[in-house]
Protein backbone atom coordinates (compact mmCIF):
# COMPACT_ATOMS: atom_id res chain seq x y z
CA UNK A 1 0.00 0.00 0.00
CA UNK A 2 2.86 2.37 0.87
CA UNK A 3 4.52 1.66 -2.53
CA UNK A 4 1.18 2.22 -4.33
CA UNK A 5 0.63 5.58 -2.58
CA UNK A 6 4.19 6.70 -3.36
CA UNK A 7 3.79 5.73 -6.99
CA UNK A 8 0.48 7.54 -7.27
CA UNK A 9 1.95 10.63 -5.61
CA UNK A 10 4.92 10.64 -7.98
CA UNK A 11 2.62 10.24 -10.97
CA UNK A 12 0.33 13.05 -9.75
CA UNK A 13 3.36 15.32 -9.33
CA UNK A 14 4.65 14.36 -12.75
CA UNK A 15 1.35 15.02 -14.51
CA UNK A 16 1.05 18.42 -12.86
CA UNK A 17 4.60 19.25 -13.90
CA UNK A 18 3.92 18.17 -17.44
CA UNK A 19 0.88 20.45 -17.68
CA UNK A 20 3.09 23.49 -17.23
CA UNK A 21 4.55 24.85 -20.49
CA UNK A 22 3.74 21.62 -22.36
CA UNK A 23 3.89 21.99 -26.14
CA UNK A 24 0.94 20.71 -28.08
CA UNK A 25 1.56 17.01 -28.56
CA UNK A 26 -0.48 15.24 -31.18
CA UNK A 27 -0.67 11.46 -31.46
CA UNK A 28 1.71 9.67 -33.82
CA UNK A 29 0.22 8.68 -37.16
CA UNK A 30 3.18 6.73 -38.64
CA UNK A 31 2.29 3.51 -40.37
CA UNK A 32 4.17 1.44 -37.79
CA UNK A 33 2.89 3.28 -34.74
CA UNK A 34 0.89 1.66 -31.99
CA UNK A 35 -2.70 2.95 -31.69
CA UNK A 36 -2.06 4.44 -28.23
CA UNK A 37 1.36 6.00 -28.83
CA UNK A 38 1.89 9.71 -28.32
CA UNK A 39 4.48 12.15 -27.01
CA UNK A 40 5.42 13.05 -23.45
CA UNK A 41 7.02 16.37 -22.61
CA UNK A 42 9.23 16.08 -19.56
CA UNK A 43 11.87 18.60 -18.39
CA UNK A 44 15.20 17.00 -17.37
CA UNK A 45 14.82 18.05 -13.73
CA UNK A 46 11.44 16.34 -13.49
CA UNK A 47 12.64 13.21 -15.30
CA UNK A 48 15.58 12.90 -12.93
CA UNK A 49 13.37 13.39 -9.88
CA UNK A 50 11.06 10.49 -10.82
CA UNK A 51 13.91 8.12 -11.68
CA UNK A 52 13.95 8.30 -15.48
CA UNK A 53 17.49 7.70 -16.71
CA UNK A 54 18.42 8.42 -20.33
CA UNK A 55 21.12 6.60 -22.32
CA UNK A 56 21.69 5.14 -25.78
CA UNK A 57 21.02 1.75 -27.36
CA UNK A 58 24.35 -0.04 -27.87
CA UNK A 59 25.86 -3.08 -29.53
CA UNK A 60 27.09 -5.65 -27.07
CA UNK A 61 28.03 -9.30 -26.84
CA UNK A 62 25.18 -10.96 -25.02
CA UNK A 63 26.06 -13.35 -22.22
CA UNK A 64 24.33 -14.90 -19.28
CA UNK A 65 21.60 -16.77 -21.18
CA UNK A 66 19.81 -19.92 -20.08
CA UNK A 67 22.28 -22.37 -18.53
CA UNK A 68 22.11 -26.13 -18.94
CA UNK A 69 24.31 -28.81 -17.29
CA UNK A 70 27.40 -29.83 -19.24
CA UNK A 71 30.05 -32.54 -19.15
CA UNK A 72 33.31 -32.85 -21.07
CA UNK A 73 34.23 -35.90 -23.11
CA UNK A 74 37.16 -36.74 -25.34
CA UNK A 75 36.47 -36.72 -29.06
CA UNK A 76 36.02 -40.24 -30.47
CA UNK A 77 38.99 -39.77 -32.83
CA UNK A 78 41.22 -38.13 -30.21
CA UNK A 79 42.15 -41.39 -28.50
CA UNK A 80 44.10 -44.23 -30.11
CA UNK A 81 44.83 -47.73 -28.79
CA UNK A 82 47.86 -49.63 -30.05
CA UNK A 83 48.47 -53.37 -29.86
CA UNK A 84 50.15 -56.00 -32.06
CA UNK A 85 48.04 -57.78 -34.68
CA UNK A 86 49.79 -61.07 -33.82
CA UNK A 87 51.07 -62.35 -30.48
CA UNK A 88 54.68 -61.85 -29.48
CA UNK A 89 57.06 -60.85 -26.72
CA UNK A 90 57.54 -57.14 -26.02
CA UNK A 91 61.28 -56.59 -26.40
CA UNK A 92 61.48 -52.79 -26.33
CA UNK A 93 59.48 -49.78 -25.09
CA UNK A 94 60.67 -46.42 -26.38
CA UNK A 95 58.18 -44.08 -24.62
CA UNK A 96 56.91 -43.37 -21.12
CA UNK A 97 53.61 -42.21 -19.67
CA UNK A 98 52.99 -38.49 -20.19
CA UNK A 99 55.40 -38.24 -23.12
CA UNK A 100 54.29 -36.35 -26.22
CA UNK A 101 54.51 -38.36 -29.43
CA UNK A 102 54.03 -37.66 -33.12
CA UNK A 103 52.09 -39.68 -35.67
CA UNK A 104 54.27 -42.54 -36.94
CA UNK A 105 56.66 -42.45 -33.95
CA UNK A 106 57.99 -45.79 -32.67
CA UNK A 107 56.41 -46.83 -29.37
CA UNK A 108 57.70 -50.36 -28.93
CA UNK A 109 58.95 -53.55 -30.62
CA UNK A 110 57.41 -57.03 -30.41
CA UNK A 111 59.23 -60.23 -31.38
CA UNK A 112 56.74 -62.68 -32.92
CA UNK A 113 57.21 -66.28 -34.06
CA UNK A 114 54.29 -65.86 -36.46
CA UNK A 115 56.06 -62.96 -38.11
CA UNK A 116 59.31 -64.94 -38.18
CA UNK A 117 57.50 -67.78 -39.93
CA UNK A 118 55.95 -65.40 -42.45
CA UNK A 119 59.32 -63.77 -43.05
CA UNK A 120 60.88 -67.21 -43.60
CA UNK A 121 58.17 -68.14 -46.11
CA UNK A 122 58.78 -64.88 -47.94
CA UNK A 123 62.51 -65.60 -48.19
CA UNK A 124 61.75 -69.09 -49.54
CA UNK A 125 59.35 -67.62 -52.08
CA UNK A 126 61.99 -65.17 -53.24
CA UNK A 127 64.42 -68.04 -53.86
CA UNK A 128 61.79 -70.07 -55.71
CA UNK A 129 60.78 -66.99 -57.70
CA UNK A 130 64.40 -66.38 -58.71
CA UNK A 131 64.70 -69.98 -59.99
CA UNK A 132 61.33 -69.75 -61.78
CA UNK A 133 62.33 -66.51 -63.50
CA UNK A 134 65.58 -68.16 -64.68
CA UNK A 135 63.59 -71.10 -66.07
CA UNK A 136 61.25 -68.69 -67.83
CA UNK A 137 64.13 -66.92 -69.50
CA UNK A 138 65.46 -70.27 -70.80
CA UNK A 139 62.05 -71.19 -72.21
CA UNK A 140 61.79 -67.78 -73.85
CA UNK A 141 65.21 -68.27 -75.46
CA UNK A 142 64.35 -71.78 -76.68
CA UNK A 143 61.04 -70.55 -78.04
CA UNK A 144 62.81 -67.75 -79.89
CA UNK A 145 65.17 -70.33 -81.47
CA UNK A 146 62.23 -72.56 -82.39
CA UNK A 147 63.36 -75.38 -80.15
CA UNK A 148 61.16 -75.22 -77.04
CA UNK A 149 57.47 -76.10 -76.91
CA UNK A 150 54.96 -73.24 -76.60
CA UNK A 151 53.19 -75.10 -73.78
CA UNK A 152 56.35 -75.17 -71.66
CA UNK A 153 56.72 -71.41 -72.09
CA UNK A 154 53.17 -70.80 -70.90
CA UNK A 155 53.66 -73.05 -67.86
CA UNK A 156 56.87 -71.21 -66.91
CA UNK A 157 55.15 -67.83 -67.18
CA UNK A 158 52.21 -69.04 -65.05
CA UNK A 159 54.53 -70.40 -62.37
CA UNK A 160 56.39 -67.08 -62.15
CA UNK A 161 53.10 -65.10 -61.84
CA UNK A 162 51.84 -67.40 -59.07
CA UNK A 163 55.02 -67.02 -57.05
CA UNK A 164 54.96 -63.22 -57.49
CA UNK A 165 51.36 -63.06 -56.28
CA UNK A 166 52.13 -65.18 -53.23
CA UNK A 167 55.20 -63.09 -52.39
CA UNK A 168 53.22 -59.84 -52.76
CA UNK A 169 50.58 -61.20 -50.40
CA UNK A 170 53.15 -62.07 -47.74
CA UNK A 171 54.81 -58.66 -48.07
CA UNK A 172 51.44 -56.95 -47.63
CA UNK A 173 50.69 -59.10 -44.61
CA UNK A 174 54.01 -58.25 -42.99
CA UNK A 175 53.44 -54.57 -43.75
CA UNK A 176 50.05 -54.66 -42.03
CA UNK A 177 51.61 -56.38 -39.03
CA UNK A 178 54.17 -53.58 -38.86
CA UNK A 179 57.06 -55.95 -39.43
CA UNK A 180 60.57 -54.60 -39.42
CA UNK A 181 63.60 -56.79 -39.86
CA UNK A 182 63.43 -60.47 -39.02
CA UNK A 183 60.50 -61.37 -36.79
CA UNK A 184 60.06 -57.95 -35.19
CA UNK A 185 56.89 -55.87 -35.17
CA UNK A 186 57.12 -52.09 -34.82
CA UNK A 187 54.29 -50.52 -32.81
CA UNK A 188 53.79 -46.98 -34.16
CA UNK A 189 51.62 -44.09 -32.94
CA UNK A 190 48.67 -43.48 -35.30
CA UNK A 191 48.06 -39.88 -34.04
CA UNK A 192 49.77 -36.93 -32.39
CA UNK A 193 49.18 -36.89 -28.66
CA UNK A 194 50.36 -37.89 -25.22
CA UNK A 195 50.97 -41.41 -23.90
CA UNK A 196 48.21 -41.81 -21.33
CA UNK A 197 48.75 -45.48 -20.45
CA UNK A 198 51.14 -48.42 -21.02
CA UNK A 199 49.70 -51.83 -20.22
CA UNK A 200 52.76 -54.04 -20.69
CA UNK A 201 56.43 -54.18 -19.73
CA UNK A 202 59.47 -55.48 -21.55
CA UNK A 203 59.50 -59.29 -21.60
CA UNK A 204 55.74 -59.74 -21.32
CA UNK A 205 53.62 -61.35 -24.00
CA UNK A 206 51.66 -58.84 -26.08
CA UNK A 207 48.60 -60.09 -27.95
CA UNK A 208 45.79 -58.70 -30.13
CA UNK A 209 43.43 -59.08 -27.15
CA UNK A 210 45.32 -56.58 -24.98
CA UNK A 211 45.98 -52.87 -25.52
CA UNK A 212 49.64 -52.02 -25.03
CA UNK A 213 49.68 -48.22 -25.52
CA UNK A 214 46.96 -45.55 -25.28
CA UNK A 215 47.56 -42.15 -26.89
CA UNK A 216 45.31 -39.16 -26.20
CA UNK A 217 45.11 -35.87 -28.08
CA UNK A 218 43.49 -33.20 -25.88
CA UNK A 219 43.92 -30.23 -28.22
CA UNK A 220 40.16 -30.33 -28.77
CA UNK A 221 37.47 -31.60 -26.45
CA UNK A 222 33.73 -32.25 -26.67
CA UNK A 223 31.24 -30.68 -24.29
CA UNK A 224 27.83 -32.33 -24.07
CA UNK A 225 24.72 -30.55 -22.82
CA UNK A 226 21.07 -31.58 -22.51
CA UNK A 227 18.57 -28.93 -23.56
CA UNK A 228 15.10 -29.21 -21.93
CA UNK A 229 12.32 -30.04 -24.34
CA UNK A 230 10.59 -26.68 -23.83
CA UNK A 231 13.75 -24.80 -24.81
CA UNK A 232 14.79 -26.66 -27.96
CA UNK A 233 13.35 -23.91 -30.17
CA UNK A 234 16.37 -21.82 -29.08
CA UNK A 235 18.85 -24.33 -30.47
CA UNK A 236 20.47 -23.68 -33.85
CA UNK A 237 23.55 -25.27 -35.36
CA UNK A 238 26.63 -22.99 -35.02
CA UNK A 239 24.84 -20.66 -32.59
CA UNK A 240 27.02 -19.18 -29.86
CA UNK A 241 27.42 -20.53 -26.35
CA UNK A 242 29.51 -19.81 -23.28
CA UNK A 243 30.87 -22.73 -21.28
CA UNK A 244 31.96 -22.55 -17.65
CA UNK A 245 33.32 -25.41 -15.55
CA UNK A 246 33.12 -25.90 -11.81
CA UNK A 247 36.88 -26.55 -11.72
CA UNK A 248 37.65 -23.19 -13.39
CA UNK A 249 34.95 -20.76 -12.16
CA UNK A 250 36.85 -17.67 -13.31
CA UNK A 251 37.35 -18.88 -16.89
CA UNK A 252 34.77 -18.61 -19.68
CA UNK A 253 35.16 -20.63 -22.87
CA UNK A 254 33.52 -19.34 -26.05
CA UNK A 255 32.18 -21.87 -28.50
CA UNK A 256 29.39 -22.77 -30.86
CA UNK A 257 27.00 -25.70 -31.16
CA UNK A 258 28.80 -28.20 -33.40
CA UNK A 259 26.24 -31.00 -33.46
CA UNK A 260 22.58 -31.47 -32.50
CA UNK A 261 21.45 -35.04 -32.00
CA UNK A 262 18.45 -36.08 -34.13
CA UNK A 263 16.23 -37.24 -31.26
CA UNK A 264 15.46 -36.46 -27.62
CA UNK A 265 16.67 -38.53 -24.71
CA UNK A 266 13.45 -40.35 -23.76
CA UNK A 267 14.49 -40.65 -20.11
CA UNK A 268 15.27 -36.98 -19.47
CA UNK A 269 13.06 -35.47 -22.23
CA UNK A 270 16.00 -33.34 -23.31
CA UNK A 271 17.91 -32.82 -26.55
CA UNK A 272 21.66 -33.58 -26.45
CA UNK A 273 23.91 -31.00 -28.07
CA UNK A 274 27.68 -31.01 -28.57
CA UNK A 275 30.17 -28.14 -28.48
CA UNK A 276 33.75 -28.53 -29.71
CA UNK A 277 36.20 -26.44 -27.65
CA UNK A 278 39.79 -25.65 -28.47
CA UNK A 279 42.03 -26.82 -25.62
CA UNK A 280 45.58 -25.71 -26.53
CA UNK A 281 47.12 -25.76 -23.02
CA UNK A 282 45.59 -28.43 -22.50
CA UNK A 283 43.61 -27.33 -19.48
CA UNK A 284 40.41 -29.32 -19.80
CA UNK A 285 40.01 -32.98 -18.93
CA UNK A 286 37.40 -35.56 -19.73
CA UNK A 287 34.65 -35.84 -17.12
CA UNK A 288 34.55 -32.19 -15.98
CA UNK A 289 31.14 -30.78 -15.04
CA UNK A 290 29.89 -27.27 -15.70
CA UNK A 291 27.23 -25.24 -17.51
CA UNK A 292 26.51 -24.21 -21.08
CA UNK A 293 24.91 -20.79 -21.54
CA UNK A 294 22.84 -20.62 -24.71
CA UNK A 295 23.33 -17.28 -26.41
CA UNK A 296 22.43 -17.74 -30.07
CA UNK A 297 24.27 -16.13 -32.96
CA UNK A 298 28.02 -16.52 -33.29
CA UNK A 299 30.58 -16.56 -30.44
CA UNK A 300 31.95 -13.02 -31.12
CA UNK A 301 28.71 -11.50 -32.39
CA UNK A 302 27.67 -8.07 -31.06
CA UNK A 303 23.98 -7.22 -31.31
CA UNK A 304 21.85 -4.19 -30.51
CA UNK A 305 20.50 -4.64 -26.99
CA UNK A 306 18.80 -2.68 -24.24
CA UNK A 307 18.31 -3.28 -20.50
CA UNK A 308 15.17 -5.02 -19.32
CA UNK A 309 14.15 -1.79 -17.53
CA UNK A 310 14.01 0.00 -20.89
CA UNK A 311 11.25 -2.31 -22.17
CA UNK A 312 7.56 -1.59 -21.60
CA UNK A 313 4.53 -3.45 -22.93
CA UNK A 314 1.55 -1.71 -24.46
CA UNK A 315 -1.33 -4.05 -25.28
CA UNK A 316 1.04 -6.91 -26.05
CA UNK A 317 3.51 -4.79 -28.07
CA UNK A 318 7.02 -4.29 -26.64
CA UNK A 319 8.09 -0.64 -26.76
CA UNK A 320 10.97 1.60 -25.75
CA UNK A 321 10.81 5.34 -25.17
CA UNK A 322 13.10 7.34 -27.43
CA UNK A 323 14.20 10.76 -26.19
CA UNK A 324 14.66 14.02 -28.10
CA UNK A 325 16.88 16.25 -26.03
CA UNK A 326 16.17 19.48 -27.96
CA UNK A 327 12.45 19.34 -27.17
CA UNK A 328 12.52 17.16 -24.00
CA UNK A 329 10.08 14.77 -25.64
CA UNK A 330 9.79 11.03 -24.96
CA UNK A 331 8.24 9.05 -27.79
CA UNK A 332 7.19 5.39 -27.49
CA UNK A 333 8.70 3.21 -30.20
CA UNK A 334 7.52 -0.33 -31.06
CA UNK A 335 10.37 -2.83 -31.22
CA UNK A 336 10.84 -6.50 -32.00
CA UNK A 337 12.78 -8.35 -29.32
CA UNK A 338 15.09 -11.31 -29.77
CA UNK A 339 16.85 -13.45 -27.21
CA UNK A 340 17.34 -12.50 -23.60
CA UNK A 341 20.71 -12.82 -21.88
CA UNK A 342 20.98 -11.78 -18.25
CA UNK A 343 19.47 -8.30 -17.81
CA UNK A 344 19.49 -7.43 -21.52
CA UNK A 345 17.18 -8.02 -24.46
CA UNK A 346 18.30 -8.17 -28.07
CA UNK A 347 16.43 -5.66 -30.27
CA UNK A 348 15.98 -7.13 -33.74
CA UNK A 349 14.05 -4.27 -35.33
CA UNK A 350 12.49 -0.89 -34.55
CA UNK A 351 15.58 0.78 -33.05
CA UNK A 352 19.02 1.88 -34.21
CA UNK A 353 22.35 2.08 -32.46
CA UNK A 354 23.12 5.22 -30.38
CA UNK A 355 19.51 6.43 -30.37
CA UNK A 356 18.79 8.07 -26.96
CA UNK A 357 16.20 6.11 -24.98
CA UNK A 358 14.85 5.89 -21.45
CA UNK A 359 16.92 3.20 -19.77
CA UNK A 360 14.73 3.21 -16.66
CA UNK A 361 11.44 4.71 -15.50
CA UNK A 362 9.45 3.21 -18.37
CA UNK A 363 6.63 2.25 -15.96
CA UNK A 364 6.16 5.93 -15.14
CA UNK A 365 6.19 6.93 -18.82
CA UNK A 366 3.74 4.17 -19.66
CA UNK A 367 1.45 5.36 -16.84
CA UNK A 368 1.43 8.85 -18.33
CA UNK A 369 0.41 7.44 -21.69
CA UNK A 370 -2.41 5.47 -20.08
CA UNK A 371 -3.52 8.60 -18.24
CA UNK A 372 -3.58 10.63 -21.47
CA UNK A 373 -5.55 7.85 -23.14
CA UNK A 374 -8.04 7.90 -20.32
CA UNK A 375 -8.42 11.69 -20.53
CA UNK A 376 -9.09 11.40 -24.28
CA UNK A 377 -12.13 9.16 -23.73
CA UNK A 378 -13.64 11.10 -20.77
CA UNK A 379 -16.21 13.68 -21.98
CA UNK A 380 -15.37 17.34 -21.23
Amino acid sequence: MKYFLCTCSALFFLLNACKQNVPDASPLHAADAHPHLGEIYLPPSVAERVGIRVGVAQLRSLSGGMAIPAETQLRPNSTAHVWPLVSGRLTKVTVSIGESVQQGQLLGIVASTDVSAARSRLNQLRARLSAAEAALRRQQQLSAEGIGAHRSLIEAQTHVEELKAEADGLRSQLSVFGSGSGGELSLLSPIDGVISSIHATVGEIASPEQIVFTITNQSQIWVRGNVPELEINRILLNSAVLVRFHAFPETTFKGAISYIEPSLDIKTRSLPIWILLENPEPKLRSGLFGNIELLGGHPNERVLSVPMEAIANMDGQPIVFTYEESSNLFRPKPVTLGRRAGNFFEVRSGLQENIPIALSGTFTLKSILKYKELMDVIPN
